[in-house]
């Protein structure tokens, strides 16, 4: 056996399932899905089967032809990659699954009514990156593989569901279109809907996307909607944030080629969201804090859309190279964000990348392996390394070729790039491979091997050139000269500008100088989250103790990752930290089930390490 991937029980001698049908049977009362797949195998295949499960119970396997039932095996469980499903094959090219999934998904996070915004109605999503696919249907969960796939979702009336595909009907149940997995009398209730949705480009498991609840719309453009899992307060303020959506399509479009997906979709989920956005193809998942009001927001949508290209369109082959999306998507992100806002803009998001990939050097001084593009993991849970290396370094490392050779023959060799790899899973060897025959001498003008396997910043990435940036940083360094930037100063300045500030101030300030700079500029009520965050974690780092009230408030209004591991850090590190640890654990023991599955996790996580 050789699996293909760290993290997945796939075994390369095995062939690739290529196509998927999937019910689903969505139970809110028991927050688990009952549900039944179909996988179809691109020949015949005999022998074992091996397929990625994690918390799922298997009830049977049978032949879609005989319907008689085939045996399997289930794995003890691994702490990082679940159960691995063996299923014994005789010249079979299909077979069905029935299965259910488990109140603990590590996917699947379920919402009260309480929980919503209405209050109404129950809701529930998914978030499959980087491996949690598998806690939602068994498959191949890994991103060597590829599927295109069916979907009938079962749900109550009157929610709807959206999905990472088409939109195909909306019926009521029929009999049989459960599959075997799941009775008729549950499947058909004449309470209960029908969604059919259907993806026809191959895409890796962890772009598998579902959302179901009370979900409102509204058209931006021709081939872009906004959703909302609120009410119309939220829809409106989305529409108003993404007004221009369009024009940042045509812009991508214009640098990488045509946008391969049909929709560019866009779904507002609710705060308890772990991430800034998910790249779902056709349906970007977003966190609502994303809406600020100034249009600013768009950025975020920006690096979703790059992903279209760069991710979704070629995507790394095992998480160990994972730089392959985030630095060509980063990449993609500023080259957008410079073609629509300009390039003062873009380089301030140059600036804040940088000082995050510094600060991520810090993180990882005790363990420089995950400093590296290209990683070794094999025994390691992706979520607990995840970092902005990848998209700072891996942004820094394509700038550095586009440096080399001038942005015009980057231009060309990325668009080959793309047109050469699109619809396929690669890793690092096989892109400097690509690298060095189509930039021959490449590998003499610049040290591959350091930046791809070199810990720490290569001595050649560049720190941003730019009179914002300078001028920012400079401003920064007098505060630690006891100087608080004038209003005249900072008159023009919107969030990002302030976070690239926050970000350079010393830890060290005086905790007067740090509320005096807040009673100044209000800088803990930000409405950007980001400028928000930068600020609390300065505070609580300098010994602020008088914010830990607003650290609070925030921690159980939010559940995007980034913010958690900053706050809950700060907290469990700072100057108070043995206040702070009893703060943090009291605060995690209240809003825990405000939490996604994988955000707990990366919690837990912090304080295994540091309480």
């Amino acid at each position: 056996m050789s699996p293909v991937d760290p993290h997945s029980f796939t075994d390369s001698s095995q062939p690739f399932c290529t196509n998927i049908a999937l019910a689903l049977y969505l139970d809110f009362s028991s927050t688990t899905i009952l549900g039944s797949v179909l996988i179809l195998l691109p020949k015949c295949h005999s022998g074992s089967l091996t397929l990625d499960s994690r918390d799922i119970s298997v009830s049977r396997v049978i032949d879609p032809v005989s319907l008689s039932p085939l045996p399997f095996s289930i794995s003890s469980t691994d702490p990082i990659k679940g159960s691995s499903l063996t299923i014994t094959l005789s010249r079979h090219s299909s077979v069905f699954i029935a299965f259910s999934t488990s109140p603990s998904s590590s996917a699947l996070q379920w919402l009260s009514p309480g929980q919503t915004s209405s209050g109404s109605h129950p809701f529930v999503y998914t978030q499959c990156q980087p491996i949690h696919a598998r806690s939602v249907f068994p498959c191949q969960d890994t991103p060597a593989a590829r599927i295109c796939y069916a979907a009938r979702i079962n749900l109550p009336l009157p929610l709807c569901a959206v999905m990472s595909a088409t939109k195909v009907a909306r019926s009521k149940p029929v009999i049989g279109e459960g599959f075997p997995g799941i009775p008729d009398s549950l499947w058909c209730s004449e309470d209960r809907i029908v969604e059919h949705f259907s993806m026809e480009q191959p895409i890796p498991p962890y772009l598998f996307a579902l959302a179901a609840g009370e979900i409102s719309e509204q058209a931006l453009g021709p081939r872009t909607t906004v959703y909302a899992a609120g009410g119309s307060e939220l829809l409106d303020a989305a529409a108003r944030e993404f007004r221009g959506i369009e024009d940042i399509v045509r812009a991508a479009e214009a640098l990488f080629g045509p946008y391969e997906w049909e929709r560019f979709d866009l779904l507002l989920l609710p705060p308890s969201f772990p991430y800034g956005g998910m790249e779902n193809p056709r349906m970007v998942f977003l966190t609502p804090l994303v809406i600020k009001g100034d249009d600013t927001g768009a950025q975020v949508v920006a690096h979703e859309l790059a992903h279209s290209w760069t991710g979704n369109l070629i995507t790394n082959k095992t998480n160990e190279d994972f730089w392959l999306n985030e630095g060509f998507t980063t990449y993609a992100e500023r080259r957008i964000v410079e073609a629509v806002q300009g390039k003062k803009r873009a380089d301030l998001n140059i600036g804040i990348g940088w000082r995050g990939l510094n600060d991520e050097m810090e993180r990882f001084k005790d363990n420089m392996e995950f400093t590296k593009l290209k990683t070794k993991q094999e025994g390691v849970d992706p979520d607990d390394v995840y970092s902005q290396v990848p998209y700072e370094k891996g942004f820094q490392f394509l700038l550095r070729i586009e440096r080399q050779i001038g942005r015009p023959a980057f231009d060309e060799f990325l668009n080959k790039y793309i047109t050469t790899f699109k619809f396929q899973s690669i890793d690092t060897e096989t892109f400097l491979e690509f690298l060095k025959a189509n930039l021959p001498g490449i590998e003499n003008q610049i040290n591959l091997q350091l930046w791809v396997e070199g810990t720490g910043i290569p001595p050649d990435a560049m720190e941003p050139e730019s009179t914002i940036y300078t001028q920012i940083v400079s401003l920064a360094q007098e505060f630690k000269l006891g100087k608080m930037p004038r209003e005249d100063e900072v008159v023009d300045w919107n969030g990002q500008e302030w976070e690239l500030y926050l970000e350079n101030l010393p830890n060290s300030a005086e905790a007067s100088q740090v509320a005096a700079l807040d009673a100044r500029y209000k800088l803990s009520g930000s409405g950007d989250w980001e400028v928000k965050v930068a600020f609390l974690q300065l505070a609580i780092s300098c010994g602020c103790k008088q914010y830990f009230g607003e650290v609070e408030r925030s921690l159980k209004q939010v559940g995007r990752m980034k913010y958690l591991r900053t706050l809950y850090t700060a907290l469990v590190q700072g100057p108070a930290k043995e206040e702070g640890k009893v703060l943090a654990r009291r605060i995690f023991t209240e809003a825990r089930e405000f939490y996604h599955p994988i955000a707990r996790g990366v919690v837990e996580s912090i304080f295994s390490k540091h309480l």
